[in-house]
């Protein structure tokens, strides 16, 4: 094995223009079966944690047998895709993994649904059909606590996302009236049902949300006030929770809650036809950025056509989700969007799956005809920067993207190809993982007024980290994680330098927005972000 000596010294300075996407690095990993990957983590080591259903037996990459015809498969890799470890968990029926979180001791929560009564890794029976069933594991995949949570009738898990008090949210669609650990009755045909979990994994509050017909979560996260803004799609009218009539087949909905909760305000977002909303990001600007696909022509809050069978169609939404703008983008064929997230200078970067040849918004050919990935960034009016089109000769299907603390993203997704197009390993059985780490250069500074008069140093940061305005008094301090979840504020300042203690964050990349003379300047800082790999 060849050695690689890789020192990774980011300044604060870089070009805020990203460059057009070449692949740094991909792996197909996978055994003789389907594995597929459906959520990753850039880890606060530098590596990434990979997850997803399996139901492959030893064989390939994978080491363990399956438990049940699928399992939750964590693979550990570092920082250039190179496995480190991996965990089959499951019962003896099915287990499928959906999403993932790291929390701020390094351990990780899992979240998926499964069929299993006791057996295998399992220690809870099912409470009816399928349960939501969230694991905590520890930096080296080994289980520390499971619940499984239920009703007697069907639950479908799709979300989770960290809250502020050591504990997550969680998310997805219930069948289930009052039974099991479901305390409400069901309200239509499928719920929103969301539960907020203590550091324990123990229920602390539940909420079914719904209508008359079906109802389906698909994104939850945390928002600055403590609350949350959650979304899925709709298909139901004025009835139950909901206060709007429908406007097509399935729309978007949206809804801002308290830190209990309650429903604090909700939007319905559609065209005439099928519109599903897959993801939501906190935007800057306090607003949100809402993510899914569409077949819907203009007419009701769709202001464009349909260009192929399905697009990608994106939502921009202020605090109170009143709609500021809306892009629909695809080309001939089906595109299916479901990740979204926003960097430092405004732009936004999406991805899902694409059959379009070049025609409409697409500048490149499909590799085959099926599926391949379909990666774009926007700018902050949702305007085309640039693309690319990520596949072999195969099906291959993206479902995640993240930035990464080096100025990159990784995406996250199954590949059914051999060696074509831009893969290069064959697959090892039905479907795989398919990791791609993409080298961008991604902006680590910003600035939004004309002076640039804001300096900070050093960078990257241990302890504290000293901020100086050399032309007017700084007046508030803000810092982001990459997330887009505020981590630290200071305001009130009425002096030119100060310093902050950075000491209790994850070691990461960090957006720092510093408000002075009316003035908003951002830049991008490391916490403890000098690498040194040896492979």
């Amino acid at each position: 094995m060849r050695n690689l000596l890789v020192i990774l010294f980011l300044t604060s300075m870089l070009s805020s223009q990203a460059q057009d996407p070449e692949i740094e690095w991909q792996n197909t990993i996978g055994g003789s079966l389907n594995d597929n990957l459906r959520t990753i983590i850039h880890t606060s080591d530098g590596g990434y944690l990979l997850g997803g259903p399996s139901s492959s037996d030893i064989s390939g990459d994978k080491t363990e047998n399956s438990i049940g015809s699928n399992d939750y498969w964590v693979v550990k890799v570092d920082a250039f895709g190179v496995i480190n470890w991996q965990n089959t968990i499951g019962g003896s029926l099915g287990d499928n993994l959906i999403e993932m979180v790291e929390t701020d001791d390094g351990d990780y929560i899992l979240g998926g649904q499964s069929n299993s009564d006791i057996s295998g890794d399992k220690t809870e029976n099912s409470q009816g059909m399928s349960d939501y069933w969230v694991v905590k594991i520890d930096s080296s995949g080994d289980i520390i606590w499971q619940n499984t949570i239920g009703g007697s009738a069907s639950e479908e898990f799709t979300t989770i996302s960290l809250t502020n008090d050591g504990g997550c949210i969680i998310g997805g669609h219930s069948l289930s009236g009052i039974s099991g650990d479901k305390t409400e009755p069901s309200i239509g045909f499928s719920d929103f049902w969301i539960l907020k979990l203590g550091p324990l994994g123990n229920i602390q509050w539940q909420n079914t949300i719904g209508g008359n017909l079906s109802d389906q979560l698909e994104a939850i996260v945390q928002t600055q006030d403590g609350g949350y803004i959650i979304g899925g799609k709709s298909e139901s009218g004025i009835s139950g929770d909901k206060t709007e009539a429908a406007v097509g087949d399935w729309d978007y909905w949206v809804l801002k809650l308290n830190a209990t909760g309650d429903i604090e305000w909700q939007n319905t977002i559609g065209g005439d036809l099928h519109d599903d909303l897959h993801d939501i990001y906190p935007t800057m600007d306090g607003g949100y950025i809402l993510a899914g696909d569409s077949r819907s022509n203009a007419f009701g809050d769709k202001t464009e056509n349909s260009l192929g069978s399905k697009d990608y169609w994106v939502v921009k939404i202020d605090d109170t989700g009143t709609i500021e703008w809306d892009n629909t983008i695809g080309g001939d064929g089906q595109e299916e969007l479901f990740s979204v997230f926003q960097i430092s200078d405004g732009s936004y970067f999406i991805g899902g799956g694409s059959t379009s040849g070049i025609s409409v918004d697409k500048d490149e050919p499909s590799i085959n005809g099926s599926f391949d990935y379909w990666v774009l960034q926007l700018d902050s009016n949702g305007d085309i920067i640039w693309q690319n089109t990520i596949g072999g000769a195969g099906s291959d299907f993206l479902w995640q993207i993240r930035p990464t603390n080096d100025g990159g993203i990784v995406l996250a997704g199954e590949s059914w190809s051999d060696i074509s197009g831009d893969k290069n390993e064959n697959s090892n059985g039905g479907s795989d993982f398919w990791v791609v780490k993409l080298d961008l250069d991604l902006p680590l500074a910003s600035a939004e007024n004309s002076l640039n008069s804001v300096a900070f140093y050093p960078n990257p940061v241990t302890h504290y980290l000293m901020i100086k305005d050399s032309h007017n008094l700084i007046e508030e301090i803000k810092v982001y994680s990459v997330h887009g979840v505020l981590v630290h504020e200071t305001a009130g300042l009425d002096y030119s330098s100060t310093g902050i203690d950075v000491s209790n964050l994850k070691s990461g990349v960090y957006f720092l927005r510093v408000s002075s003379d009316g003035n908003l300047t951002t830049l991008k800082f490391i916490k403890n972000c000098i690498w040194l790999y040896l492979i």
